[in-house]
């Protein structure tokens, strides 16, 4: 119902686009514009979050450190500050298109909210954690498990001159526990907001073995 309500809003939006060009105020037509841009974006955002659970893609051996890789060299060449801290290779068993969904949401968010992205990778005996720290003002503890809830937009750290649909963290934990893991905020040590990726390590890789990995 969701998805069906989306797509049939699509149409009356595009109207009111088509009508907004013949308001004579620049100003009132900017802002009506605005609003319009504002409500394809949730639109957009909810057709995706409507189909998240009908995504059937296949699990496949990827290298985990080239798709964190890539991700921050995408925001890098586009004028964003971020740093990636991980050597060698990281083979690891997913579904790529659903993972790399999940940690896009999360650095895009490191960014719109917190100006930078730092992303740093531990191992654990059962996990892989991918920390994102931002540089922004932080989630209080009381509100974390709050800014996961559907649609929810913190007002001072995730307000509406930000964008957004309140989606990206929702979707970002629902990737994660589909393959196993999970998504947690805490505080960075920079004093902005820390997402983590929980990823089962199924290969149980440890750093002393990512140089052999790396010269393979």
């Amino acid at each position: 119902m969701l998805a069906a309500v989306s797509h049939d809003l699509r149409t009356p939006i595009t109207r009111l686009r088509l009508r907004a060009e013949h308001i004579i105020s620049q100003r009132q037509r900017g802002k009506f514009l605005a609003d319009l841009e504002e409500m394809e974006k949730m639109i957009s955002s909810m057709l995706s979050f409507a189909k998240e659970d009908s995504l059937l893609e296949s699990t496949v051996i990827v290298d985990l450190r080239a798709m964190l890789r890539s991700l921050c060299d995408d925001l890098s060449d586009r004028g964003f500050e971020v740093s990636f801290h991980l050597e060698g290779r990281l083979p690891y068993s997913c579904r790529p298109l659903s993972l790399r969904r999940c940690f896009t949401n999360l650095l895009d968010n490191a960014i719109k909210y917190g100006a930078r992205a730092d992303v740093n990778v531990e191992f654990r005996a059962s996990s892989i954690l991918v920390h994102i720290d931002d540089h922004g003002p932080g989630i209080p503890e009381a509100l974390r498990d709050e800014a996961f809830r559907p649609f929810n937009r913190l007002e001072r750290s995730r307000n509406r001159e930000t964008g957004g649909s309140g989606l990206g963290l929702t979707v970002a934990r629902t990737l994660a526990r589909a393959h196993g893991g999970d998504v947690v905020l805490s505080g960075a040590p920079n004093g902005g907001l820390r997402a983590t990726v929980v990823l089962p390590n199924t290969e149980t890789f440890s750093p002393a073995q990512l140089p052999q990995l790396a010269a393979e």
